[in-house]
This record gives C-alpha cells, structure tokens and sequence, in this order.
C-alpha cells in the first residue's frame, strides 16, 4: 500500500471516530471514495481494505488524534495529496449517515495540520 493511500485512510478514520464510534457505513464509504477517486483508484480492494484496517487499529488505539496529525503533517506535502486528504475528511463527515459537530471539528484541525485555511473547511 502506498503512503497516500494509507494518509487517506488514516484522514477518514480520524473524521469517522471522532464521534467516538466507527460504523460499518463508514468503512464501506471509504472504500467506494477510494476506487473512485483518480488519486487512489489504481489500488485494488485489499488494498484499499488493508489501509482502512491499518489507519482505524491507529485511530482505536491512541484515542486522540495527535499521532495521526503528526503524521499526516510529515507525510502529506503535496498540494494535490492535501486536496485529497480534504477531500476524504469532508466525505467521512456524513458517511454514517449523522453530523456531528466533533466530526467538523476533526476536519478543521486536519486542515490546520496541513497548513491550510481552516475557516475553508
């Protein structure tokens, strides 16, 4: 799997948990952004499902999200990958079907983490 795929991952992951749950529809969500989107589809399915399995063990296992800002902070340089990144937290914010006020936050302070305009998000 490739970093961007992972950062990706881990992105959506951050988003989704931030209500503190991760639902099945947000697992599945992910995966069809995924196949669909130019950056990313040219990985295959197992692929796209090892990366979303890799990034929420993450997510779960450090209940704050420090470790993945970092992350993703050091590793998404590229304006187009931090377009992507954006792109992928706005989706997670309504993939389970709910919005959630923490869910925008998450999405906000990715944006900072990057560099980017957070009053944009």
């Amino acid at each position: 799997m490739t970093p961007v795929l992972l950062n990706a991952a881990r992105a959506f992951a951050m988003v989704s948990f931030s209500d503190g749950n991760l639902a099945p529809a947000e697992q599945q969500r992910f995966a069809k952004i995924a196949s669909h989107d130019p950056l990313l589809n040219h990985h295959g399915h197992a692929e796209i499902a090892d990366a979303w399995a890799e990034a929420s063990r993450e997510v779960h296992a450090t209940q704050s999200f420090g470790t993945v800002l970092v992350t993703l902070r050091t590793e998404v340089t590229e304006a187009a990958e931090k377009a992507l990144m954006m792109r992928i937290a706005q989706a997670a914010v309504v993939a389970d079907g709910k919005l959630e006020a923490q869910e925008n936050v998450a999405v906000r302070t990715l944006a900072e983490a990057l560099g980017l305009d957070a009053g944009k998000y």
